[in-house]
């Protein structure tokens, strides 16, 4: 069998695709790993850039609290609202200081009261918030001031940069966050710096919806991979069991025998079995009349499989049912639409067997195969093999008068080798008897082959039947079967099985009579 030439082959295969799933199932568990963790770190930098906004917000109502408790006094000495800034700061959470100003300068504080000093309202994102660095009292410590405009003056309120630092810190984690107000900004640390600040990876940011400013935060790829590492150990060692799991089972059911049947309907359904033709041709002056379907296994690693090596397994199996029909389809879908290239009453032939005859498909694909020809008809001869007895049954001779119904011709394939030659020319309306090659192959060197070629032509000539010498390869045998009144000829003198495309060349040399240039048919012996 041909399939025990490519076990090595299989084996390769079995285990290149068993890695194959491994490497499958363990993409899939970390493409889901990769995307759990991403939705997660997404979803908790988000919940905690919320959470820190509310903080924030928050702080900030707490200084607008003091600076409306305040406002009304603006324009007022220090001396009659000093002890009121003085008793917010002491009474408000999150104040630091409250001061006032008089268009832009600072003229009273909580801390020193009276005062006067120079500021500059325009460094305000939105007039209402700025992120300083310090002041003259701690330079190095933060604040963020909120400025409450008021006739003639305003308010401004320090709330204590401890404050922001520590909500950042709280809300960060494993994700750094930034407060951002107008073109400064606070770190974890605590620090002030100007410009934007710099951000790698995914960015993530969320504005308040009452005070002008925005909290900033990105995941890097590198944080990504650690979050995974730290918290998807579980899940990976169960995707890492899971693709040892499917590389075994796919180790396993690869390494089950295939069986020739499930090769062949394999092959069937991949169309790898294709047709040869091989032409027949008049002996009387070897003009082209028509043609025997070979059928081929065209396999993807073994290539071209004799048919020896699978006809008999199709018969056994039943698939050598649906093996010709495809057959039938592929030269009629083929050569129809060229039939007018054709000699006139050229005929194809094809091969059926015992199996052909337990039901009446048969006749369902030699309709459509005329039916194809209708336009430039052609004859259509079924070949019957004599490898497994066909039993006359009230089925086949309904088989055999449909199709000769249709005007199909019916030949004894290989006559006088197989099962009860004799008794098919008794039940079935045969029209053609083939003299096996191992008979023609003995013309002129054996005797006994002779009397029994010179039998069978009596017998043929006796019932009033055609006949055709298979396997004719040398002129001596040619000649002796064209003096014996052989009809028709088949064999490698003439032409060699041949794919369709290179039989749909001999087409334009063909004339109506069916000859063709002794050149040709030179070049085909």
């Amino acid at each position: 069998m041909p399939f025990r030439r490519f076990k090595l082959r299989q084996q390769l295969m079995r285990g290149v695709l068993s890695c194959l799933a491994f490497l499958v199932i363990l993409l899939l568990g970390a493409s889901i790993i990769g995307w759990q963790t991403t939705s997660d770190m997404s979803t908790d930098a988000n919940a905690r850039l919320h959470q820190a906004r509310d903080k924030f917000d928050h702080m900030l109502d707490n200084a607008h609290q003091a600076a409306m408790a305040v406002k009304p006094e603006l324009g007022k000495s220090c001396d009659d609202v000093a002890l009121l800034l003085r008793q917010q700061v002491a009474t408000v959470p999150d104040v630091r200081s409250v001061n006032l100003t008089r268009g832009n300068r600072i003229y009273c504080t909580s801390l020193f009261g009276d005062f006067d000093k120079d500021y500059d309202p325009s460094g305000y994102a939105q007039g209402q918030l700025d992120l300083a660095p310090g002041n003259a009292i701690t330079p190095d410590r933060a604040l963020i001031v909120y400025r409450a405009q008021g006739e003639g003056g305003s308010v401004l309120v320090g709330v204590d940069g401890y404050y922001l630092a520590n909500t950042l810190q709280l809300m960060s984690r494993e994700v750094p966050m930034i407060l951002q107000v107008g073109q400064r900004w606070m770190g974890t640390n605590g620090h002030v710096s100007d410009g934007e600040p710099s951000i790698e990876g995914k960015r993530f940011d969320i504005a308040s919806q009452h005070y002008a400013y925005r909290l900033n935060s990105s995941i890097t790829p590198q944080q990504y991979w650690q979050h995974a590492w730290n918290y998807s150990n579980g899940s990976m060692a169960l995707y890492l069991l899971l693709a040892l799991l499917a590389a075994g089972v796919a180790f396993w059911a690869l390494g089950r025998p295939v069986s020739p049947e499930q090769e062949l309907a394999r092959a069937l359904a991949k169309e790898e079995f294709i047709p040869y033709l091989q032409p027949v041709v008049k002996a009387i002056d070897g003009g082209y009349t028509g043609c025997e379907v070979l059928m081929r296994w065209q396999h993807p690693q073994q290539g071209m499989i004799p048919p020896d090596r699978f006809i008999p397994m199709a018969e056994a199996s039943g698939l050598i049912i649906p093996m010709t029909s495809a057959l039938m389809r592929q030269v009629r879908e083929r050569f129809a639409p060229k039939a007018k290239a054709l000699p006139v009453g050229f005929h194809f032939g094809f091969n059926i067997c015992a199996r052909h005859c337990q039901d009446l498909s048969l006749v369902e694909d030699c309709r459509a195969f005329l039916k194809a020809f209708a336009a430039n008809p052609v004859k259509l001869v079924l070949e019957l093999t004599e490898r497994e007895l066909i039993e006359s049954t009230p089925m086949t001779d309904r088989l055999f008068a449909e199709l000769h119904d249709l005007g199909i011709f019916i030949a004894i394939d290989d006559f006088g080798t197989g099962h009860s030659s004799l008794t098919y020319l008794q039940k079935f309306q045969v029209d053609f008897l083939k003299i096996d090659q191992s008979f023609v192959g003995m013309i002129g060197s054996d005797a006994l082959s002779s009397h029994i070629v010179d039998n069978v032509i009596d017998l043929a000539t006796r019932l009033g039947l055609m006949l055709v010498a298979e396997g004719v390869e040398t002129q001596l045998q040619a000649d002796y079967l064209r003096a014996h009144k052989v009809d028709f000829l088949q064999g490698y003198l003439f032409s060699r099985p041949l794919p369709m495309a290179e039989f749909e060349r001999l087409f334009p040399t063909l004339d109506k009579s069916g000859s063709l240039p002794s050149e040709i048919s030179a070049q085909q012996a």
